[in-house]
């Protein structure tokens, strides 16, 4: 049995949303993004993603998003060409890339060679009913975890271990990082996105904050990456954790994911 005792260093270490706002208040603003969602949208869940040879049938045929969701194409390799079956617009979609998908919109899409993508859904706020996001059920699970992965070892120094090894596309974003802050922004960062819902106010200005600041007018982060990022967050929880299994790490992917589909929409 683990001392409770070292399950409490996130009480003191803890980072407020406010201290978070005020570290990313410094970056510089990019330019507003022309592919945007509309304000207030949550997370509804994704598709896995697909290629070729496994994209949906449904998704080359006639279909449409219910009312009140709305979806993001996000293409991390090759092209598809998106259909707007009411105007008849076909727009091709290139890695890395993505497209708005409206809701009651006919639509489809069309693939004739490589293509990796996949598909985000968001939603509006029921103001009737508390409606969970995704995720939202695995937050005291992973938070318990975030602990003991502290009071193993550092998080974020294992973290980037992982994640600069993870793909050479990495490396050059971080040649002129001072790694002692960034390793500190990390793991608050994560912290925040244990602990706070996305359809928290604050937290969700946050995620918009972060998602403009690396988006293509911003620090240009392709979509890709942020699978990086999380594989990498997930290896480093088997790493530290002594009580990891694989249903804690699919509960891992799932309460951070919420968070990567509001920042990854802002590409």
């Amino acid at each position: 049995m683990h001392d409770t005792t070292r399950l409490s260093v996130l009480a003191w270490r803890a980072c407020p949303l406010d201290t978070m706002a005020r570290h990313l208040n410094k970056e510089r603003e990019p330019a507003m993004a022309t592919k945007k969602l509309p304000d207030g949208l949550v997370p509804a869940g994704s598709s896995l993603e697909f290629t070729e040879d496994t994209i949906p049938a449904a998704l080359q045929k006639e279909h449409a998003l219910g009312t009140g969701h709305w979806g993001v194409l996000h293409v991390f390799a090759g092209e598809v060409c998106f259909v707007d079956l009411v105007t008849g617009a076909e727009s091709t979609v290139a890695a890395p890339d993505h497209v708005i998908i409206q809701p009651e919109a006919p639509h489809r899409l069309r693939v004739t060679g490589s293509v990796r993508c996949r598909i985000d859904f968001f939603r509006r706020l029921d103001d009737k009913a508390t409606m969970r996001t995704p995720g939202s059920f695995a937050e005291e699970e992973v938070k318990r975890s975030f602990a003991r992965c502290e009071a193993a070892g550092d998080f974020a120094e294992t973290f980037y271990t992982t994640f600069m090894n993870a793909s050479p596309a990495i490396a050059p974003f971080f040649a002129q990082t001072e790694f002692g802050r960034q390793r500190q922004l990390l793991r608050d960062s994560v912290y925040l996105m244990v602990t706070h819902d996305v359809s928290d106010p604050d937290m969700r200005a946050l995620l918009d904050k972060l998602g403009g600041l690396h988006s293509r007018a911003g620090r240009n982060i392709a979509p890709k990456l942020y699978e990086l990022w999380l594989d990498s967050i997930c290896a480093t929880v088997k790493q530290l954790d002594p009580e990891w299994t694989q249903t804690l790490e699919d509960h891992w992917r799932v309460r951070l994911r919420a968070g990567m589909q509001i920042i990854m929409a802002a590409y």
